[in-house]
């Protein structure tokens, strides 16, 4: 699906959300966020059988949509978890929700490759989660160690920081040797190994 671009509305979540329900209860938004600028849904589908002997299927998936805002306008597009999206950054909150991938495939909703798509995305979902986790368990004083070599702009050079405090900063360490303050990216603290 490409990108649609509309007028802002007053709330873009809200809109969202209203987008991916359906007045019959067919598509409920079970669950839904925005981080930074990509909204994440668990959206629960109820399809009607052919017959009314048939019970419905019920099933609920992810919901990635990237979005925009310029002049005026909102633009988006819409995924869902089998695309495989890059944007991995869906909380665990909303993950729980989801039916997982191997029920998916055995109620015919997803082919072998989508549910593999669809896992791998959860996955990465998941590893960004534990990730920022680790992050934030960082306090002023803490050693790490990354496996390789950060070269800074003046040519400094260093693999081991000290967390440093300062107000409304985040992610400042003090290089080993250095008197120096650097900012470390959120990558670079995944790779970190925090030292005794």
């Amino acid at each position: 699906m490409g990108t649609l671009c509309i007028p802002m509305p007053a709330d873009k979540k809200a809109y969202l959300d209203d987008n991916y329900s359906s007045a019959d209860g067919s598509h409920i938004v079970l669950k839904s966020t925005f981080v930074g600028s990509t909204y994440y849904a668990a959206v629960r589908i109820t399809k009607r059988g052919d017959s009314d002997d048939e019970p419905p299927v019920i099933f609920t998936l992810g919901a990635v949509v990237k979005t925009s805002s310029m002049q005026g306008e909102f633009c988006y597009k819409s995924m869902d978890e089998s695309m495989g999206p890059n944007e991995s950054q869906c909380p665990i909150g909303i993950l729980l929700l989801l039916t997982p991938t191997e029920e998916l495939v055995r109620m015919g909703i997803f082919s072998e490759t989508s549910a593999e798509w669809a896992q791998a995305w959860r996955d990465r979902c998941l590893q960004h989660a534990e990730a920022k986790k680790k992050r934030s368990r960082l306090k002023a004083g803490d050693r790490i160690k990354l496996p390789y070599t950060v070269r800074f702009v003046g040519g400094l050079e260093a693999d081991t920081f000290t967390k440093v405090e300062l107000p409304r900063r985040r992610n400042v360490f003090r290089p080993e040797g250095s008197a120096s303050y650097v900012r470390l990216t959120p990558q670079h603290l995944n790779d970190a190994e925090l030292l005794a």
